[in-house]
């Protein structure tokens, strides 16, 4: 009788995965479909395009500093209309952040994307801090300025991208380079950065499955916490914490569920975040990892496990095929360099993580936050000598710019490819684990 209940158990998972998965579809459908009916305020706003208004929110992420010293700065009006502005850096007395109110006056101009409106150079009318004051939010800025005594510029920029997805202390040369490169992923908070932790703290408290999963789970969270509620960072978060939690138990679950899963909560939360670029990009490359690699391996390798280079290529390879129609569509442009570059510095990204970590977590212990700050600094610089050298190759950008329809057929095709290789290979996705 033993060997009936893992026949029975398969044929009942086989019996919900379609259903279930049908059902998860069809939640990301009506939030689609909420989205494209405006909301009263929102179709207020819209209704102002062109005039000059008064308009403001609290920013719900933070502002990037661009090269001519302008915010860009992205607020919720009424708590739930998107706006997009602009604005110069000298009107704000003092550095602009998350969970700042924010009241500006200028032209109100079409949106764009997950956004109702935008105002370009607009007239800062007031502001104030975030009150009661955000507590995670100081923890990040104490922990930058720890980090900073240790780590030069801009080492130490390079460091906060890639712990804290913060891109605002970057200069604009090296953002430049990392779009060039098609790195701009790495300084972005995304999967990849709780992917690398939860996998750390897998590996450091392995022997207990429920301090690995409840340290594991506190990291997230603070990440999560200390960074925003960014659509793509709410996605990987929610991601990570289900693989925690599937993983614990012993419970595989299918890649696919897990994508729409993902996909159908964040937007239960805000549907707006399916018109965000990021949150679109988040789950191409989610679904490059999860889906086309998997294939691609037993392609290219059999049975076999391929090594660590030749993963994290397959990998990046499975995310740029995925991301490319996005990236066609929205900005007209890709890099032949993505995957050179990518193989040249993913793999050290975990360590100059645990070294810069060390370097601001450390101070309390001088000499060891010294030494991690001066082993961080010579990885980060070779990850920026990486960049420059690649940067300077502008040669290899390509300037494609596609229709949506195109996107949608190039999706098509991929998606036919995918099920040839997937069936031809005979791959298996429930033992794909995104933290093992």
């Amino acid at each position: 009788m033993w060997c009936v209940k893992p026949a029975l158990s398969n044929t009942r998972s086989k019996f919900f995965f379609v259903p279930a998965n049908l059902f998860l579809g069809l939640l990301i459908v009506v939030a689609g479909l909420r989205v494209m009916v405006p909301s009263a305020k929102q179709a207020e706003l819209e209704s102002l395009v062109g005039q000059e208004v008064v308009v403001g929110g609290k920013l719900y992420d933070d502002p990037d500093r661009t090269a001519d010293n302008l915010y860009k700065i992205r607020f919720k009006t009424d708590g739930r209309v998107n706006v997009f502005a602009t604005l110069r850096v000298r009107e704000i007395d003092g550095v602009l952040e998350r969970g700042d109110t924010i009241v500006l006056r200028g032209k109100l101009n079409a949106g764009f994307g997950a956004f109702a409106g935008s105002i370009y150079r607009g007239e800062v009318v007031s502001y104030s801090k975030s009150n009661p004051p955000d507590r995670l939010l100081e923890i990040r800025n104490w922990f930058s300025n720890l980090l900073e005594r240790h780590i030069p510029e801009p080492e130490s920029a390079l460091a906060l991208g890639y712990l804290l997805g913060q891109k605002r202390a970057l200069p604009a040369a090296l953002l430049n380079v990392l779009a060039i490169t098609g790195l701009t992923h790495i300084v972005v908070a995304s999967g990849a950065n709780l992917t690398i932790i939860t996998r750390m703290m897998r590996r450091l408290f392995g022997k207990s499955r429920w301090r690995a999963l409840v340290v594991a789970l506190l990291a997230v969270g603070m990440m999560v916490g200390m960074i925003g509620f960014a659509p793509s960072l709410v996605r990987a978060g929610l991601v990570s914490v289900l693989a925690l939690l599937a993983w614990y138990f012993g419970r595989p679950v299918h890649p696919v569920r897990l994508i729409l899963l993902a996909a159908a909560t964040t937007l239960i939360i805000d549907p707006s975040f399916i018109l965000d670029v990021g949150w679109q990009l988040s789950f191409a490359a989610f679904g490059g990892v999860l889906l086309f690699a998997p294939v691609l391996t037993r392609f290219f390798y059999g049975e076999e496990k391929a090594k660590t280079l030749p993963q994290i290529a397959i990998e990046t390879l499975g995310a740029t095929i995925l991301t490319l129609p996005i990236l066609l569509y929205h900005f007209g442009y890709f890099s032949l360099l993505s995957l050179v570059a990518n193989l040249l510095i993913l793999p050290t990204i975990p360590l100059a993580m645990l070294l810069s970590f060390m370097a601001g977590g450390l101070a309390f212990l001088p000499p060891l936050a010294m030494l991690a700050g001066v082993l961080a600094t010579w990885v980060l610089r070779y990850h920026i000598a990486v960049m420059e050298f690649f940067g300077e190759m502008e040669f290899a950008i390509v300037e494609v710019s596609w229709a949506g329809w195109q996107m949608a057929l190039a999706y098509a095709v991929i998606l036919v490819i995918w099920l040839a290789m997937k069936f031809g290979t005979r791959t298996r996705l429930l033992e794909v684990n995104i933290i093992e």
